[in-house]
C-alpha cells in the first residue's frame, strides 16, 4: 500500500496548477512568460495588474501547498503501520511529481510551495522558522529564490536544533528529508544562482 500511497501523491503533485490557472485565464502557455517556471511567482508575471498577481500567487501558492500537504498528511493512514517514515516516503513523491511532473513530460516546477506543504504535516514548528527565515531574506534581497533558499537552509537547521535527539533517531527520516529538501532547493534554483552571479537574476 506504501507504493499506491507514493504513486498517488506523485500524481497528485504532478498536477501543474500554475500552467493550468493561466492557459484558463489567459490563453497562454507560463512556459514563456518570464523565467518559464510553472510555479505561483512566475505565473502572476501573466497578469498586468499588481492586485490580480498578488491575487493568482496566493491562488496557485494554496494549491500547490496543498500538493504536498493533503498526501503527506492524508496517505499514510492507508498504509499499515504507516507512520512518520510513511509520511516522509509519501511527501517526498509530491515534491518530485511537482518538480518531474508526469504531465509535462518530468519537467515542472522548483518545489517551494509543495515543501512546504509536506512540512506543514511533518514539522510545523520547523516550517515557521523556514518561513521566518523566507520573509528576512526577501526583505533584505527583494529576491524569491534567495528567500526560498534561505527558508530550506532555516527549516533544516529547525528541524535538527529544535530537539537532537528526536531529530537524530525517532523522526531520522524527516530530518534526512529535511537536509535533503536544503540541498534540493539549490537544485532548482541552480538557473537562477547562475544568472545571481552573472548579474542579472530574476526574482
Amino acid at each position: 500500500m506504501l507504493a499506491v500511497a507514493c504513486l498517488i501523491a506523485y500524481l497528485v503533485g504532478g498536477i501543474p496548477f500554475g500552467l493550468l490557472f493561466v492557459r484558463l485565464a489567459t490563453g497562454r502557455d507560463v512556459r514563456t512568460i518570464g523565467s518559464g517556471n510553472i510555479g505561483a511567482t512566475n505565473a502572476a508575471r501573466a497578469f498586468a495588474r499588481k492586485r490580480t498577481r498578488v491575487l493568482v500567487f496566493v491562488a496557485i501558492y494554496v494549491l500547490d501547498f496543498a500538493k504536498g500537504w493533503l498526501p503527506t498528511l492524508l496517505l499514510p493512514d492507508i498504509v499499515p503501520d504507516g507512520g512518520v517514515d510513511a509520511a516522509v516516503a509519501i511527501g517526498t513523491c509530491a515534491v518530485l511529481g511537482h518538480c518531474f511532473s508526469p504531465y509535462l513530460r518530468f519537467t515542472g516546477g522548483k518545489g517551494v510551495a509543495t515543501g512546504c506543504g509536506v512540512f506543514a504535516a511533518l514539522e510545523p514548528f520547523a516550517l515557521l522558522v523556514g518561513l521566518a527565515g523566507f520573509a528576512l531574506a526577501y526583505a533584505l534581497t527583494r529576491k524569491v529564490f534567495i528567500g526560498s533558499l534561505t527558508l530550506g537552509v532555516t527549516l533544516a537547521a529547525a528541524v535538527v536544533l529544535r530537539d537532537p535527539a528526536t531529530a537524530l533517531h525517532a523522526r531520522r527520516s524527516a530530518t534526512a528529508l529535511a537536509l535533503a529538501v536544503a540541498v534540493f532547493f539549490f537544485f532548482t534554483h541552480r538557473s537562477n544562482l547562475r544568472q545571481a552571479l552573472a548579474g542579472g537574476a530574476r526574482p
